[in-house]
């Protein structure tokens, strides 16, 4: 079977999807699938770029199209790399932020029809608007209505075979504008790393938190702080707090805060993907700002989480703005003030988990049912 994945950017390192689908495409070509990729509005090529990247021990061939490329060219380009490469599918890997700075990308799904033309097509969507919380202002829920539109014009005239999603949040979304997702969880863009002398030994005498990629706003910082803090004195043990990943401008406010708690951080800044995985696997815990309700389509938490973390969730107030099912995700905890000690009284394994074959497969399962 010939697969083309089609992103917004593949600059590794540097875009969330792009980094997942490389990982997803260096596993199929490992189990023995012919597999290419296509970004077509790269947002950090400044030229067009034909290269191939490695991943899993896969090279798999790249086209990148800058995002400063014209619309008629830039889909040119892109027509000719398919014909070449001739997929039986084609997998769009959906986040409206990828296609356009603003999200609104106009006209996707007739350009995607024409370049696709006479395959099967699949979608993952990795996000879909803006605006579909309570908390939402009145601009986030019209800018997200249009990006509604967008979403349900590129279902309809690719033609959709098949539909994923990560988050049970997306799956009930989808579902209300007649939409029907499968579920298909996340596996982290790091690979688990074993090397046990990285560190050396400590004492059993502290816990290292790690908090890693952007950092979202309005999150209960200084209460969260400020129970380690006490947490610390009360339980004797020191507490140490790194930031590793681009943790964007909320990075100042954590900071101020710690220093004024007297928490002990320490700022890693970016890193390789092997110096991160060492990292994680010398934390205690993970600390996600991304609400709860959208947890399940963070990259970062899970990479977290197939390091044998468990995670908890400091995030801002979101609620979904029509009854949506509660879920229980393992390895999660939503931080409630005033909780925090007992959360972290309970006794956590530290045993990683692989499982990109396994979701690998699941998809390649489901393109093969239909």
């Amino acid at each position: 079977m010939k697969i083309l994945f089609i992103c917004g950017s593949l600059d590794p390192g540097r875009d969330g999807v792009g980094d997942y689908t490389r990982r997803l495409a260096g596993e199929l070509v490992q189990q023995g699938y012919e597999i290419a990729l296509l970004a077509l509005h790269d947002f950090n090529a400044a030229e067009i770029v034909a290269e191939f990247q490695k991943s899993e021990g896969s090279k798999i061939p790249v086209l990148r199209i800058p995002d400063s490329e014209k619309v008629k060219s830039r889909f040119e380009k892109a027509e000719q790399f398919i014909t070449d490469f001739n997929p039986e599918w084609i997998s769009l890997q959906y986040v409206p932020f990828s296609f356009q700075k603003k999200g609104l990308p106009f006209g996707l799904g007739g350009h995607l029809a024409k370049i696709g033309q006479g395959r099967k097509w699949h979608i993952m969507f990795h996000e879909l608007w803006v605006g579909m919380d309570r908390e939402s202002s009145f601009k986030h829920k019209v800018w997200g209505s249009l990006q509604q539109q967008i979403a349900r014009e590129v279902i309809k005239k690719t033609a959709v075979r098949k539909i994923h999603t990560q988050s049970k949040l997306y799956q009930f979304q989808l579902e209300k504008i007649g939409c029907k997702a499968s579920h298909l969880p996340l596996f982290g863009n790091i690979e688990v790393v074993k090397n046990e002398n990285f560190f050396q030994a400590e004492a059993k005498d502290s816990l290292n938190f790690i908090i890693f990629g952007t950092i979202h706003p309005h999150a209960p910082v200084k209460e969260f702080v400020s129970e380690l803090a006490k947490y610390s004195e009360q339980s004797n043990l020191k507490i140490k707090l790194n930031f590793i990943g681009r943790c964007g401008g909320e990075l100042n406010n954590w900071q101020t805060i710690c220093e004024n708690e007297n928490i002990e951080f320490e700022i890693l800044g970016e890193q390789d993907t092997e110096t991160i995985s060492k990292v994680l696997q010398h934390s205690d815990w993970g600390v996600s700002t991304t609400p709860w309700r959208q947890i399940e389509k963070s990259g970062t938490v899970a990479a977290m989480l197939e390091h044998g973390l468990n995670v908890i969730c400091v995030a801002r107030s979101w609620t979904p703005d029509k009854k949506v099912p509660a879920v229980t995700l393992d390895g999660i905890s939503e931080y409630k003030e005033n909780q925090l000690a007992e959360m972290l009284a309970v006794n956590k394994s530290k045993n990683s988990k692989v499982v990109l074959k396994k979701i690998a497969d699941s998809f390649i399962e489901a393109l093969d049912y239909n």
